[in-house]
């Protein structure tokens, strides 16, 4: 336990509060990263979706491009065909959707990177601030024992 002379200690006083502080700083750190992981994740994932989609789109039109009239059910269906420029933006789209998606993987593993250095740093904060409050504990329990 504390005595008021142990709360009046300016030295013991600083060590807990400054290691309190650091490890409030830290925790508030990691929270903030952890968030910033889980939007780059959520990004992440959209735009995998868009560059599925976008090569999706491009696969098909390859696939139509020179397709002739197909007979369906005893009827002739036309199919447009794609020009060389459709394919060409098709394409396009798609180079870019991957880039954008390579562009957000690496921000992802930053982040994720970014919370688990966080993370150790709340974990050291945490010791120290424990240490702190058993170092002054400690400092009590042998006053007590010389008083005794």
């Amino acid at each position: 336990t504390f005595e008021e002379t142990d709360l009046n200690d300016p030295i013991a006083h600083c060590d807990l509060i400054d290691a309190a502080h650091s490890y409030a700083r830290a925790a508030q750190a990691a929270d903030e990263a952890v968030e910033a992981a889980r939007n780059s994740t959520t990004a992440l994932v959209n735009s995998d979706i868009e560059a599925i989609e976008a090569f999706n789109v491009e696969w098909e039109a390859k696939m139509t491009h020179n397709r002739g009239p197909r007979n369906e059910a005893g009827f002739t269906a036309e199919v447009k065909s794609r020009t060389k420029g459709d394919l060409d933006a098709f394409n396009k789209a798609t180079e870019t959707a991957s880039l954008r998606y390579q562009q957000y993987r690496a921000i992802s593993l930053r982040a994720e990177l970014n919370a688990e250095q966080a993370t150790h740093a709340v974990d050291a904060a945490q010791a120290r601030l424990v240490e702190t409050a058993r170092r002054l504990a400690t400092r009590e329990a042998t006053r007590e024992i010389i008083t005794a």
